[in-house]
């Protein structure tokens, strides 16, 4: 289905001003080079389904989704809790399958060549038709039809000669399906009052992320658009597609209570938050469905049309209808929209079903953050280490004022504190008591927590170049029906570049005019050799092989000089595994940088760029824009997801060389990955490979040996960058490619 008005394209990309000589941000989108759908995933030819298990819940159920609580369907026929349920073929005669087994759609024939002394007499005799059950692999349960098929072959027969059979191209050929099933996880969630199984979602469609909403009740949001479960658009083809998006779908929950016995659902939501898309269109909408298990339908119970930005209200639900309360409800949360991209957004939060609640239980006795945090530098998030060994109390934050709501009625009395540790888990520092006796009822206020001015300065380095910390933050009340929401974590990284970006894209940021210039202003305190730009590109229907840029450094905008700019013309990358990937684009030739520089390019088209833009973390004044006359200021409030890189003696970006493949091609897939990430390495299935892995330090951290396609465990790893190295017996390496973990 297709929306309807012939200016929504136009709109929905956020291109406000248009034909306007000015920046622009617009919602993000993907525009993969191919479909990586789970049905996509195929193990040596062979089809395979997963059937997931799921344990039931009973009540109170609460989720504020600040843990990702759906479960991850990325099974594969390996692991241990996997096994093989049943193989249906797709072709069956006489209830029987084997693995020949060939037909043609149309009739094939038996020609009889009876030669005689002045005539050839030929018959032609319709070959046996054969009664087929024809099963539809695509789906399960498989739905099936029976054809009338013949078989692949005509036969010439010249009499009193060997009778010759020629083959054909069939129609169908034997194929099959394998099912799996796989077992229930067993995890269990430990935030609220009692212990209740993790997974409560049945499927992994939404985003569970922190970043998007605007002012949550608590952090993390399930965020629904646009986007599939790998990050795709539903309908890349076309862009003002419309449909079904997202679903959210629990399992089952024991509903059997007497009529007297009160239910109640609640929860918040938001339309739009963050995402660029401000475009308001009255058939987009955020559905609920309610399921009878007794007549194993569904019921739409309520909807809310899309509507201009607004705070999260809290929806109060009674369930009250027989044909719900049984062992085995389930409820669904949808939206329709634009199915072509990060469009027509709505954030869930803080969903809570529950007895002996009445239609005024709305009050939540929780103290919670509300959004993310990234750095406890200030001003960027990343820099190079060597340079913060060079001046470490500059680039300290003194304090990190962090957001947190009191939703009680009633005010509290809070305590708060942060711990930085090693990787190892060594403590570097430990701020342990913040108090706030002011936290007003049913407010936001700010914890303060002291850095430089508490005495914590990152340790400089010794030998190493690159080093990553652990930065815990937590806040405390009595009373509390959720602790998780109480802490925040982030993973501090000293590398190679300086970044402004929490590494979150929430937008594109574009100007669309050909020649135009974007600059994006750093300022260090000591003198270092710049030899790339890692840049996040984002497309919005855009197709790379139009855009093309050219690297640029600055020591001036006003006047403007030039100290570097390519000769060589780049192109945007798309990685295909979705959003947040950044991709390095070296400088033609190194350059020194010192003071305060800009990094940035010039675009050749009028073609939207679509740098990633960071819109937590506001700095716009950083960022400027040239079409004619002299630079401007960004009005957008943001940071750029373009990261300026240095030489470094060790750059696990980088990691180790990357040699050219052996006739065989790496796809990673997810990336970023939680607990499984699956290797597939075309043309060379059946060859037995090593796989390493290796961390940001350069340190093997896992090897085995896979057979063109695998599936690795990497849940034991913590959260960071790595390298997967491919080589094979001999020990000569046919591949890297990097992988993210990311939880």
């Amino acid at each position: 289905m297709m929306k309807n008005s012939p200016l929504l394209l136009l709109l929905a990309l956020g291109a406000v001003g248009a034909n306007a000589q000015t920046d622009a941000i617009g919602p993000l989108h993907v525009q993969p080079q191919q479909a990586m759908h789970q049905r996509a995933q195929l193990k040596a030819g062979v089809n395979e389904w997963f059937l997931y298990q799921y344990l039931p819940q009973e009540l109170p159920i609460m989720d504020d989704f600040s843990k990702d609580r759906t479960r991850h369907r990325d099974a594969a026929s390996s692991d241990g809790d996997v096994t093989l349920q049943e193989t249906v073929y797709q072709l069956v005669v006489g209830g029987v399958s084997t693995p020949d087994m060939t037909f043609m759609l149309d009739p094939t024939y038996t020609y009889t060549f009876d030669v005689q002394p002045d005539t050839t007499i030929i018959d032609t005799i319709e070959n046996p038709s054969v009664s087929v059950v024809l099963n539809d692999l695509d789906a399960y349960p498989v739905i099936s039809q029976t054809l009338t098929l013949w078989p692949p072959f005509d036969i010439y027969d010249s009499i009193g000669v060997n009778a010759d059979t020629i083959f054909l191209q069939p129609d169908y050929v034997q194929d099959s399906l394998f099912v799996y099933s796989v077992a229930a996880q067993t995890d269990l969630y430990d935030c609220a009052p009692g212990l209740a199984p993790l997974i409560l979602w049945e499927e992994d469609d939404v985003f569970v992320n922190g970043t998007y909403p605007i002012d949550p009740p608590t952090v993390g949001v399930a965020t629904f658009e646009g986007l599939d479960r790998t990050g795709y658009p539903y309908d890349f083809d076309q862009p003002n597609a419309y449909g079904l998006c997202d679903q959210l779908t629990s399992v089952p929950i024991d509903l059997l209570y007497p009529e007297s016995d009160s239910l109640y659902l609640s929860f918040f939501y938001q339309p739009q938050g963050l995402s660029g898309d401000s475009n308001v269109q009255n058939e987009d909408s955020l559905l609920l469905h309610f399921y009878a298990p007794d007549e194993d339908l569904w019921y739409p119970v309520w909807s809310v049309g899309y509507t201009a930005m607004q705070p999260f209200e809290q929806v109060m639900l009674p369930i009250r209808d027989v044909r719900f309360r049984k062992d085995g409800f389930r409820m669904r949360f949808s939206n329709m929209g634009t199915r072509s991209g990060a469009l027509d957004h709505w954030h869930l939060d803080y969903l809570r079903l529950g007895r002996q609640r009445t239609f005024d239980d709305t009050v939540l006795v929780d103290l919670a953050y509300v959004m993310p945090e990234a750095s406890l530098l200030n001003l960027y998030t990343s820099i190079p280490y060597s340079h913060l060994a060079a001046n470490p109390a500059q680039y300290m934050t003194s304090s990190i004022t962090s957001p947190q709501k009191n939703l009680d009625i009633t005010s509290a009395f809070v305590t708060y504190g942060y711990q930085v540790r090693e990787t190892d888990g060594t403590l570097l520092h430990d701020y342990p008591l913040g108090t706030n006796t002011a936290a007003p009822a049913s407010s936001t206020f700010l914890g303060n927590y002291p850095v430089s001015n508490d005495g914590f300065i990152y340790p400089a380095p010794n030998t190493d170049t690159c080093a990553y910390f652990d930065v815990e933050f937590w806040t405390n009340t009595t009373p509390d029906i959720n602790r998780c929401n109480d802490t925040i974590r982030f993973k501090q990284e000293f590398t190679s570049y300086y970044a402004y970006d929490d590494g979150s894209a929430e937008a594109g940021y574009f100007v669309n005019t050909a020649g135009a210039k974007i600059a994006h202003r750093f300022d260090i305190l000591t003198a270092d050799t710049l030899r790339a730009v890692r840049i996040y590109f984002d497309p919005i229907f855009e197709d790379p092989s139009n855009s093309s840029f050219l690297l640029t450094v600055w020591s001036s905008l006003n006047p403007e000089i030039i100290v570097h700019q390519n000769v060589s013309f780049s192109s945007p990358e798309y990685v295909r595994w979705g959003p947040n990937h950044f991709v390095e684009y070296p400088l033609d030739e190194e350059v020194v940088v010192n003071g305060t520089f800009y990094v940035g390019f010039v675009q050749t088209t009028a073609a939207k760029l679509n740098v990633g833009f960071d819109r937590n973390r506001d700095n716009g004044d950083k960022i400027y824009y040239k079409v004619s006359g002299p630079f401007a200021q960004s009005t957008q409030e943001g940071s750029l997801m373009l990261r300026p890189v240095f030489k470094a003696k060790k750059d696990p970006f980088l990691g180790v060389e990357q040699p050219a493949l052996a006739n065989a091609t790496v796809s990673l897939f997810p990336n970023p990955a939680q607990d499984v990430l699956y290797v597939n390495v075309d043309n060379a299935y059946g060859t037995t490979l090593h796989a390493d892995v290796v961390d940001a330090t350069g340190r093997l951290v896992g090897s085995e040996q896979i057979r063109g396609n695998a599936q690795l465990a990497i849940g034991h790893l913590p959260v960071g960058l790595y390298m997967l190295r491919l080589h094979d017996l001999s020990g000569a390496v046919l591949a890297t490619e990097r992988f993210v973990v990311q939880r």
